[in-house]
């Protein structure tokens, strides 16, 4: 049961941080990913995916993969943020640097 969990986030992580709408990813893609980490193959990745979405998870097939549709912040509200990060004067460049890092590892890569 332990791995069933482990691969549902795994899962779930990659969509998060790796598609959008303009880059949907495949079952097939997701599989080699996980499986650096994890043994896995595209059914198991097709039924992780079928049951997030029983669940209430907003993904989206499309003819060429899947995507979560559902981001934090929009291209223009990042990049607002991280100059806000960086034109305050309350805070050291080291903080900073610190403060954009961590916030960037809960943003897409794909919106970066």
């Amino acid at each position: 049961m332990e791995t069933k969990k482990y691969l549902i986030i795994l899962i779930l992580k990659i969509l998060e941080t790796d598609t959008d709408k303009d880059h949907p990813i495949t079952q097939i893609q997701i599989a080699k990913d996980i499986s650096g980490v994890y043994p896995c193959d595209r059914k198991t990745v097709g039924r992780n995916i079928a049951f997030l979405k029983k669940v209430g998870y907003p993904i989206v097939k499309t003819p060429k993969g899947f995507y979560l549709d559902t981001k934090l912040f929009k291209v223009d509200e990042m990049r607002f943020i991280m100059e806000s990060i960086y034109n305050n004067p309350d805070k050291s460049i080291t903080e900073k640097d610190d403060i954009s890092k961590r916030l960037s590892r809960i943003l897409s890569k794909i919106n970066r």
